[in-house]
């Protein structure tokens, strides 16, 4: 799609730098890191790669910052699991089920240590962009806790959220490759609004298969955001439609029976398709961000990801049985 004949190996050149900055000194929280860091779609890698090469650039720079920008990603997750109490992580036990949350604080911090550690390798630059780009993701995360079990919770909260939560990161993965490939400003411009909107729709996109995923594709179970608390678009929306007031009694009782009728009442409602379709919006926005590079083929490639990506994990990731729109429980 990018046109970029050996991306297979500059991602695995990535991989082989994440696993040193993790375990290269024989750190003891290095075996933990790596575990957690093993698995995982790479697409932060993969903009990154992209948008060096747009200008013609892959070297060791490209492929520290690639690596950075994982790192926090995957930092971040372990502090997630350890917020959420989860205990699996793509059908892994997570750190904090297997060895506490103590270690697993402790991990999610050096991972975004050795990530600092890298993007300060490739420039001051670099490492100002990853670590604005942390700081919106603490304070999403943050936002996200506020609202957490908050029945009258807006969309347009939600939207704050997962502007710093996800789609931040996904723009300093676009940044970074911008400045390392040494592209021009109105460039680099365009490929953070496109990191911005590929991360909401992104962002949407999980949530919708959080309701209807395949657990085993996916690695982890279905329904957990509702099970924490946390009411992404398709809920808001059900709650304002016709059977909310059934769904908002559903979703008091907090009993897993509850639960689980509360995610079929979601499912019926309609609004997983709408956001899908919102989801679909913002792929379109990033096409359209850099709708003007397609005189290349990285940069056709980059505006034929994001609906690719939507078409991709609907296919490999989602529950069969969700097959209709608007959707249903399975009859």
């Amino acid at each position: 799609m990018f046109g970029i004949d050996d991306l297979p190996e500059r991602l695995a050149a990535v991989d082989d730098r994440i696993v040193e900055a993790l375990d290269g000194d024989n750190a003891l929280l290095g075996r933990d890191a790596v575990g957690v860091a093993a698995e995982g779609k790479r697409l932060r890698p993969l903009l990154t790669l992209a948008g060096a090469a747009l200008g013609g650039v892959y070297d060791d720079r490209v492929v520290d910052a690639a690596a950075a920008v994982e790192l926090v990603q995957v930092g971040s997750l372990v502090h997630d699991d350890i917020l959420d109490a989860a205990d699996t992580r793509r059908g892994r036990p997570t750190i904090n089920a297997r060895s506490g949350v103590n270690r697993a604080l402790l991990a999610g911090d050096y991972i975004l240590a050795r990530s600092a550690a890298l993007a300060a390798g490739v420039s001051g630059e670099a490492a100002g962009l990853l670590a604005s780009a942390l700081g919106e993701l603490c304070e999403g995360q943050v936002a996200e806790l506020r609202d957490t079990y908050d029945r009258d919770r807006t969309a347009e909260s939600q939207l704050l959220s997962i502007r710093g939560k996800t789609a931040a990161l996904f723009s300093c993965a676009c940044q970074l490759g911008a400045h390392t490939g040494g592209l021009a400003e109105r460039q680099r411009a365009a490929l953070a609004r496109y990191g911005t909107a590929f991360g909401l729709g992104f962002q949407v996109l999980d949530d919708v298969l959080d309701l209807i995923g395949d657990p085993g594709r996916m690695g982890k179970p279905t329904g957990s955001d509702v099970a924490a608390g946390v009411y992404t678009l398709p809920v808001i929306r059900a709650l304002a439609g016709p059977d909310g007031p059934e769904l908002r009694r559903l979703l008091a009782a907090g009993t897993p029976g509850a639960r689980e009728e509360a995610l079929e009442a979601v499912r019926r409602s309609g609004t997983v398709a709408d956001a899908l379709a919102v989801a679909d919006r913002y792929m379109d926005d990033a096409r359209r961000a850099v709708e003007h590079l397609n005189q290349t083929t990285v940069g056709g490639g980059l505006a034929a990801f994001p609906r690719a990506y939507v078409t991709w994990a609907l296919e490999h990731l989602m529950d069969r049985r969700y097959r209709a729109i608007p959707l249903t429980t399975p009859g």
